[in-house]
């Protein structure tokens, strides 16, 4: 038995790349395959796509627009903007060109941390890759699969963490934290001071800061704030201060406003219970285990745990974890989102600590291979649901499949004046105003010119236009049976409405 359980682990170490390759596929597939075909959502991933939109149209790739004026609702710097520009310059106007930069970058991010993970065990390295892939929430909802801000920051997070970690062995690595701070600042403002608060503390509690010389620190601001400061002075040409007081009011004023901004105010514990101890998904596992493993740490049953975190990187993993879990659940503003940077410690920490456990002779054998079969069943159920829910249950909404099917960029009926008077799926109700989500649709699938307004605004439109109708909308508005009807699914009417010119 003893042999047998030895060799299943040795298999880890003798096949490791084979099985880091296998978990790296595996990853990629989840991040890309069906990456086109789930609706596109409003607020971040419509508002994200549009403003890219808009800027790749203009040719100005500084000043986030909606609807041609700059945004002052959605105030980020530019460098999210960017990476879905370059989605849609190499996959075209289209969900997957919307998306495919957050799903490299999350790749990114699993195949970072597993690579650094192994310093601690081959075995860690590939459950933590392992744990990564079956990582449920991200999978869902603002970030592998989504064309917003928050994959790219979990990115620049993690490798600024990572090289934190790395500072015991080479001190420039220093270099690599200030310029993943600051673009991380390019990428979501103000949310990057965390990587700068768990970056003090570390230094402080580990006493590094005495050892880096002052060339190295005037390197690091200079990685740190020169690309900031340079983005700033560029920005400031076009509307002065205004957008960075708007940074301000909607990231630390408004996020910290009594009751949470725009009603996202949850209690106290609301991280903890929803995510990290939430049995229902891998977290509540994680979590768990984690518990666990500083329990050892602080008692020393394991003494080989001790050899596989140095203290410093013990300091470095907890802060990441617990800081900014404990800092966001003191605002009142909490979403999901906000906390995606500490699933990567968790995945990580507990890896190292099922690495130690697993290899730990002072436990009974017949123990750990109970231990290491619930492991490998849980985490293949966890990542099956991750498939099932959020790859294979893509699912477009029939508005939107409607438009896709109706409009080509380059068919007759591209940069038409289209109205909206139809029920939409997103929004669970009857809309005359174009969402969003159905704005950006029209962009990409037909460049529309979107009006409001519904069909009396359809009716009284002076030039050439079109109406998406939902089919019972068709008895209010008796009218419109005298256009051309283009299109009818049995859901939705494409009404085209030709005004005629005098000769």
């Amino acid at each position: 038995m003893k042999r047998f359980y030895d060799s299943l682990l040795g298999l880890t170490e003798k096949y490791y790349w084979i099985w880091f390759a296998l978990l790296t596929i595996l990853t990629a597939f989840l991040c890309f395959r069906c990456l086109g075909i789930g609706a596109i959502d409003s607020w971040d991933e419509a508002r994200h796509g549009i403003s890219a939109y808009e800027m790749l149209q203009r040719g100005n790739y500084l000043v986030n627009t909606f609807q041609g004026a700059p945004d002052y609702w959605n105030v980020k710097p530019p460098l999210s903007f960017l990476t879905i520009i370059a989605g849609f310059s190499l996959f075209g106007y289209t969900a997957v060109g919307l998306r495919a930069f957050s799903a490299l970058f999350y790749l990114l991010t699993a195949v970072c941390t597993g690579l650094f993970a192994r310093r601690y065990g081959c075995l860690a390295s590939l459950l933590t890759m392992a744990f990564l892939t079956a990582n449920y929430f991200p999978f869902k909802a603002h970030l592998v699969r989504a064309g917003d801000a928050d994959s790219l920051y979990l990115l620049l997070f993690t490798l600024a963490m990572l090289a934190m970690l790395k500072l015991q062995e080479n001190r420039r690595w220093l270099l690599v934290c200030g310029l993943c701070f600051s673009l991380a600042f390019l990428t979501k403002s103000f949310h990057a001071g965390m990587i700068a608060i768990i970056g003090i503390l570390f230094l402080w509690l580990t006493g590094q800061w005495k050892q880096i010389r002052l060339r190295l620190w005037a390197g690091f601001l200079a990685a740190a704030l020169v690309p900031i400061l340079l983005w700033a002075f560029l920005r400031y040409q076009y509307d002065g201060a205004t957008f960075f007081l708007q940074m301000y009011e909607a990231d630390i004023a408004g996020r910290t406003a009594a009751g949470g901004l725009e009603g996202h105010g949850f209690p106290l514990s609301y991280y903890f219970t929803s995510i990290f101890w939430n049995f229902d998904y891998i977290y509540g596992f994680l979590s768990l285990i984690v518990l666990l493993g500083i329990l050892y740490l602080l008692l020393r049953p394991l003494r080989n745990v001790l050899v596989l975190l140095c203290p410093s990187d013990r300091i470095g993993i907890l802060l990441w974890l617990f800081l900014p879990l404990g800092l966001f659940s003191l605002v009142s503003t909490k979403l999901m989102w906000y906390v995606y940077p500490c699933i990567v410690p968790l995945c990580l920490l507990a890896a190292v600590f099922l690495d130690a456990f697993l290899k730990n002779g002072k436990v009974l054998l017949q123990f750990r291979m109970l231990v290491l079969f619930i492991v490998c069943a849980g985490t293949f159920v966890f990542l099956w649901n991750n498939y099932t829910d959020n790859v294979r249950g893509a699912r477009s909404n029939d508005l939107q499949t409607f438009v896709m099917e109706q409009f080509d960029r380059e068919g007759p009926l591209s940069g038409c004046i289209v109205y909206l008077d139809a029920y939409d799926p997103f929004l669970y109700a009857n809309t005359t105003q174009w969402e969003q989500n159905m704005r950006l649709l029209a962009l990409m699938e037909g460049a529309l010119d979107c009006r409001d307004g519904g069909a009396e605004a359809f009716l009284a439109e002076e030039e050439d236009c079109l109406l998406i109708l939902s089919i019972p909308f068709l008895e209010n508005y008796p009218k419109l049976r005298a256009f051309e009807v283009l299109a009818d699914n049995g859901q939705y009417l494409l009404i085209r409405r030709q005004i005629s010119k005098a000769p």
